[in-house]
């Protein structure tokens, strides 16, 4: 789900037990090389919801998070983050981090 807005961002995390949000730049390719393979990890976790944001389109994510490298991904479990990755990303290392929480959680 493409996010548009701080308070889009801000809803998103909240209104999901588990979110991951996934800060990209559009001259990122590797956002764009990674973005795709996160929307496969998810649809592989009923209960996890992946929102993204473009953080040049929405700047002021960038600050609220503390994201000033892209791409950064997030996991909030109830709106409390869990999990920080950013700019080289071994996706095999943050599916092993996502189940782990999964498994410490209701989800």
């Amino acid at each position: 789900m493409k996010l548009h807005s701080v308070d889009e961002v801000e809803e998103f995390i909240n209104e999901n037990g588990l979110a991951i949000l996934f800060i990209s730049s559009p001259g990122c390719s590797v956002c764009q090389a990674l973005l795709p393979r996160m929307e496969d990890i998810v649809q592989k976790y009923p209960a996890v919801q992946l929102g993204y944001v473009d953080g040049d389109e929405v700047q002021e994510v960038t600050g609220k998070f503390l994201a000033f490298g892209a791409p950064t991904i997030l996991v909030f479990v109830e709106g409390k983050e869990q999990i920080r990755e950013g700019r080289f990303i071994r996706m095999e290392d943050f599916e092993a981090k996502l189940e782990r929480l999964i498994s410490l959680t209701d989800y």
